[in-house]
């Protein structure tokens, strides 16, 4: 069947990326200037986010027979792309400093970015499954991206190893939801899901490998055990990517199969879920608490994060949604300021990693450590902060569907993070001579000018949002509409 007009416009951005990535792959391997290579992928990925601008007032609409997109996917779109962009500022210094070419790291990101995108518009559990892949493999060879430490080439490792295992989970109940429904469309799929009572084992086997299969992409207990090496493992520019690209587009999906009325009202789910959730959000804060590695703490951090966003997948009301959108933009926009610190702060051997180096920080990079202060508070959920907004928005939809429990686990949990998360504070606001005699400072090198601008962008859309959230809740609101 001929593709229609207004299907080749909805898919705009992602023909746009896929053309650029091209182009960009032979730029790297013709110009030997990598900056020249890294502006290429940037004006790509800035056209590719631009012209959302384009689409968006034709939405929702079919993009062929595989993609659909709405305004959910529109903002998580625009959220990758723009993830992506900052990524792409970040990384230039980054491995500048390694010595490392940087041409061949902007053409496996823009793959992922491509990927998370086709993820986002899924529709059809083959552009799922595509869209699933082509961020993985990227994510492989990325976080191995410097060969001669060793911490990276074992977090790819096990990620490849784990990421095969969660892909054969996914296939496999994506086939059994298939040999029940009949269709690989995401539509009679998720009808399914609404009377899931009625539906044989192994209907229910397949619904339990699909969330075991996202589960593991999204880093959800108990499929979370990559997460922590491969933060830690990974140059920190690929570890904003995992936490940004990839968590924003996983997501999606899961809203996409899951909506939170259909698991308010299956028992079946609303248990799985609300474990999963408690789980996730108690496990990841208590292994947190005694993480001396920034990276890692951040990824238990992450853990705990994604357990609270799941209480507003429990949320069968009006709430729902916005609270899941303006939860997505917080961590995307959190996880760009502090890991984007933690980028500009690292040298030519190691990445800026250990908390005793942030001793004093306020004191020899004042800025900086005003942007991982607000980046921090805002994890905590601290008022003024975009943190504070998105943890009260999921408690109200919570509350709004009397979901008691996992309330007070979410209470009682951010009160539990406020340890660690205090405890960065701290060491960056206490005095240079207090560092312990053995402590490896960051290295002490200028700090790019577009990088600052890049973090320094992020601590303002968090004190922003926090403290005027009516623009970005009246946007979230006209595109659910």
């Amino acid at each position: 069947m001929p593709v229609a007009r207004f299907d080749l416009l909805t898919i705009l951005p992602h023909a746009i990326l896929a053309a650029g990535t091209v182009i960009v792959l032979i730029a790297a391997a013709v110009f030997r200037r990598q900056a020249a290579v890294l502006f290429l992928a940037g004006l790509t990925l800035t056209c590719s986010l631009l012209s959302l601008g384009v689409v968006v007032p034709s939405l929702p609409a079919p993009g062929t027979d595989l993609f659909f997109l709405d305004g959910i996917s529109a903002f998580s779109t625009g959220l990758v792309l723009f993830a992506a962009l900052c990524i792409i500022i970040l990384a230039n210094p980054y491995f500048r400093r390694q010595t490392l070419p940087a041409g061949e790291f902007a053409v496996l990101l823009m793959l992922a970015t491509l990927g998370g995108l086709v993820l986002i518009a899924s529709s059809h559990f083959a552009s799922l499954v595509l869209g699933v892949e082509l961020v993985g493999i990227p994510l492989v060879a990325l976080s191995a991206y410097i060969r001669h430490r060793p911490r990276g080439i074992e977090a790819g490792f096990k990620y490849l190893v784990l990421s095969g295992v969660s892909s054969a989970f996914l296939l496999f109940g994506i086939a059994l939801l298939y040999a029940g429904s009949g269709s690989l469309l995401f539509g009679p799929v998720v009808a399914s899901f609404r009377h899931l009572s009625a539906q044989t084992p192994l209907h229910h086997l397949g619904v339990a490998l699909l969330i075991a299969g996202l589960g593991f992409k999204l880093g959800l207990v108990p499929f979370h055990g990559w997460v922590p090496d491969f933060y830690e493992g990974a140059p920190a520019p690929v570890t904003i990517a995992a936490a940004t690209v990839s968590k924003a587009a996983v997501i999606t999906v899961f809203l996409r199969l899951f909506p939170p009325s259909v698991i308010e009202n299956d028992h079946y789910l609303f248990i799985l879920f609300a474990a999963v959730a408690i789980a996730s959000m108690t496990l990841g804060n208590l292994l947190a608490l005694g993480q001396k590695s920034i990276k890692r703490m951040l990824a238990y951090s992450t853990i705990a994060h994604n357990g609270y966003l799941l209480v507003a997948f429990l949320s069968g009301g009006s709430l729902a949604q916005t609270a899941i959108l303006l939860y997505l933009f917080f961590t995307v926009v959190t996880s760009l300021a502090a890991f984007g610190v933690v980028s500009l702060l690292s040298g030519e051997k190691t990445d800026a990693d250990d908390l005793d180096g942030y001793t004093g920080l306020a004191w020899r990079r004042p800025g900086i450590a005003l942007v991982l202060s607000a980046a921090v508070l805002s994890l905590l959920g601290i008022p003024l902060f975009a943190g504070f907004i998105a943890k009260f928005s999921l408690v109200a939809a919570g509350m709004a569907s009397m979901h008691l429990v996992p309330v007070l686990a979410l209470v009682i949990n951010t009160g539990v993070s406020a340890y660690y998360y205090l405890r960065v504070i701290m060491t960056m606001y206490s005095r240079p001579d207090g560092a312990p005699d053995s402590v490896q400072w960051p290295v002490d090198h200028h700090l790019p000018l577009f990088g600052v601008v890049v973090v320094a962008l992020q601590a303002v859309l968090l004190v922003g949002v926090g403290t005027a959230p009516q623009f970005l809740l009246r946007l979230i609101e006209r595109l659910l509409s």
